[in-house]
Formats: structure tokens, sequence, C-alpha cells
């Protein structure tokens, strides 16, 4: 053989070698490719199953607040199951991968040992299909999240926990004094007026000082949630068995932003402790009609447009029910005696320390809150009578201070000086719920 020859036979020898090379390079590169494509995919998978996650543990907390546990309202056990089956509900509207993941009973945990802040552990899992991997026998991947939420209670809470911060309040002052149940007066609470009936007692406290616990939570009549309550705006009135008095929100006297405060509440977010200025002389024109508009009622009294609530046969929630102004009715979504789920009807309120009042003016200590349903209000004489059915309570615990920085909201902390961040509440959610993991 001659060098030419070995030359030639040389470079067909080493083109195959090439060809060799470059045939498992492309099996290698194809299969990096199919790797990163499915851990693309197993990465957004995790990603929805940590929101459906987080989504049914929120779900869940949200039911301990409007099934009225936090009040009393409900037994532990009752709580549970409303929460439970809730949480696997919202979870499973939260698709992975293009499906309902699983979250079977026992994936879903409570945890009631931190007193008045009910937890709720959800975990949600998702089996994902592979594609490029399936050239190595791997078919499929198990995806799982888990997360917990509570109903945050600051009475319930150790110091140091996040700062309260309650927004869309109405510009009412509900004085910490239950018109419904009386006690003894030495002894008893000696900040209220005398109500009218037999003398030698005094009205109750709804928050018990030092620490404004609730006095009496669970259902009326031996509890407060389900009280039918007159409110009076027109002033101090010792001899009345219950009374709001106005805020000036930020010290503003103006009875024209009183009137839009009513109606379409108050954004400045409160804190437990705030010191809270009372509006100047009557504003009973502004509070009637800011009520009405609130309300969505045509007219003073019952009947007039607005929605309805049900409190008898203790069904908790509390049924309510769209009225032939509903918002909702009016633009042809649902018909008038539509059940519904919130309505404007259903506000928050501060309640103070209890003090009396001077007309004039006066500043007032803010130890918790009220959730209400307004059913209609009543213009008399110099007085606007408004008609309630308390359907909540918060207290503020000994916990008092903090400020409400932007961005402070439910699920996630933030801004704030409590050393936990900022939870907000108020309005139709009332309690806050938060996450707490992850």
């Amino acid at each position: 053989m001659n060098l030419k020859t070995m030359r030639v036979n040389k470079k067909n020898r080493e083109r195959g070698s090439i060809l060799a090379v470059v045939s498992v390079s492309m099996i290698v590169l194809l299969g990096l490719m199919g790797l990163g494509t499915d851990l693309v995919a197993f990465y957004l998978g995790k990603s929805e199953a940590q929101r459906a996650a987080d989504a049914a543990a929120l779900a869940g907390a949200q039911e301990f607040v409007i099934s009225g546990f936090t009040s009393g309202l409900v037994t532990q056990a009752t709580a549970q199951t409303l929460a439970k089956n809730q949480a696997i509900a919202v979870g499973q509207k939260n698709l992975v991968g293009g499906t309902a993941p699983s979250i079977p009973s026992g994936n879903v945990t409570f945890d009631f040992t931190h007193a008045g802040n009910p937890l709720i552990t959800v975990q949600v899992a998702a089996t994902l299909p592979t594609y490029f991997m399936q050239i190595f026998g791997v078919t499929s991947a198990n995806i799982a999240a888990t997360a917990t939420a509570e109903a945050y209670n600051p009475a319930g809470s150790a110091a140091g926990g996040p700062t309260l911060c309650v927004s869309c309040l109405r510009p009412f002052l509900v004085p910490n004094c239950d018109p419904d149940h009386l006690v003894a007066k030495p002894g008893g609470n000696s900040v209220c007026p005398t109500p009218p009936g037999p003398p030698g007692n005094n009205q109750d406290y709804f928050l018990t000082p030092p620490n404004y616990a609730v006095k009496r939570p669970g259902a009326a009549p031996t509890g407060i949630v389900g009280e039918s309550w007159s409110l009076h705006t027109g002033g101090p009135k010792a001899s009345s068995p219950s009374q709001w008095y106005s805020i000036a929100f930020l010290g503003a006297q103006s009875k024209s932003a009183f009137q839009a405060n009513i109606a379409s509440c108050n954004t400045d977010a409160i804190v437990c402790g705030t010191v809270l200025q009372t509006l100047n002389g009557n504003a009973v024109g502004p509070a009637d009609k800011g009520i009405e508009a609130m309300i969505h009622a045509t007219g003073q009294g019952l009947g007039q447009g607005q929605d309805t609530i049900n409190v008898a046969g203790g069904t908790t929630p509390f049924p309510m029910f769209a009225g032939s102004n509903n918002p909702l009715v009016k633009a042809g979504i649902i018909a008038t005696g539509a059940p519904v789920v919130q309505s404007d009807s259903l506000v928050s309120v501060p309640v103070y320390d209890g003090a009396v009042l001077t007309p004039g003016g006066s500043t007032v200590t803010v130890v918790g809150y009220l959730q209400m349903f307004i059913t209609d209000v009543k213009h008399s004489g110099t007085d606007d009578i408004i008609n309630g059915i308390v359907t909540n309570v918060m207290s503020c615990g000994a916990g008092t201070g903090g400020s409400c920085a932007t961005g402070g909201n439910a699920g996630a902390g933030g801004g704030g000086s409590g050393a936990g961040g900022t939870v907000t509440a108020g309005g139709a959610g009332f309690a806050p719920i938060r996450l707490v993991h992850p």
C-alpha cells in the first residue's frame, strides 16, 4: 500500500469518528434540552401548586371569621368542618398543570392551641406528566406544596405580633357598652349610662378592660352576635339604651365629608389604641342621607329596596338577601330576594373605651371593632335612629400602637411598626386572615 492510499484511508476513518461524536453530542444535547423543558414545566407546576395551597389555606381561615367562630358563634368542630370543605373547594379550583390538584381530607389539618388565632394547614399534591424525559423511562413527577393560614386576632397574639390596621370603617363610634346585657352597679360597668328600667343596674361591657377580652362571645340572647341595636347619632343620651357618636376622620369637621365617609367608607387605616376626634355638633341630615346611600335605600325605614338579613333560627353565618336596589339586581345579574354573600349593608365600626362624651367634640380611644348589618335609618327630630344587628366582634386585646405603612396586607405582612409587619381588616372582611407559612 502506497503512502497516498494510507492517507486516504486515514481521512475516511477520521470522518467516521467525527460523525459518531456529533451523533452522541446531539443525543446528549437533546436530552439536556428535554430535561430543561421538563424542569421548567415542573417549576411552573410547583408554583401553581403553591398558589393553590395558599388560596386553600386563606379560604379556610376566612371561614373561621365568617362562620362566627372567632366570636364564639359556632363550635370548634363546626368551624373545622366548614373550613375544611371551603379549603378543598377553593384549592381544587386552582389548576396545577391544567388539572385540579388532589387535596384529600387528611391533607387539611388544624391547630387550635393558639388562643384566639386558629390555624389551618393545607397540602396540595399533583402528578405532572413528562415529555422528553419519557425516553429515559421517567413518565411523571409528583408535585406538592403546603401553606398555613390563620385568622389573626390581636387579643390572642403574643407581644411583638403584627400591627392590626383596620380600614373601610364607617365614621361612627360605638361605646363599650352592651345595651342588651345589664350588670349590678357595684363592681359593674362604671362608664356606661344607666339604662331605662329598674334601678341598680348598668350596661355591661362588650370588651372587658384592661385587656378588653370579649365579655359575651356567642349568639344572642346570651352572647352579643345577633343583637339588635337602635343606634343614635344625635349626641350623648344618658337615657338611651345605645348610641353612636360621629367621627371626624383626620380631624376634618366637614359634614359633607362625614356623609361621604358613611356612603363609601373611609380608607384611613386605624390601629388599636388610636385616639379619634369626634364630630362637632349634629349632622343628622348628612347621617341619614349617607346611610340611605350606603344601604341603597330609597327612603327611611324598612322595605326601601335595601338588602335584608335573617338571624332567626341561629343559622350562621346569618343569611343575607338582595333588595331591589342591590347593584347586582339593578345589573340584572341576580333577582330580588336572591341570597348574597356580600352586602353594602355590612359595615365595620370602631368601639371606644366608653368614656362619657361631651357635646362640642371629644377624643376617644379605640379598644376594638364591631361588624354590623345596617337594616334601616329613621330621622327623628334632632336624632337619627340607625337600626342594626351585630354580626361579629373583634378585640384589640392589650396591644396598642404601631403605624399602618403602605403595603401592609392580610396575606403577607409588610410595613408598619409592629415587629411582625402589618395585617389589614375592615369592611365586610372584618377580622384579618394571613399566611404564616410559607
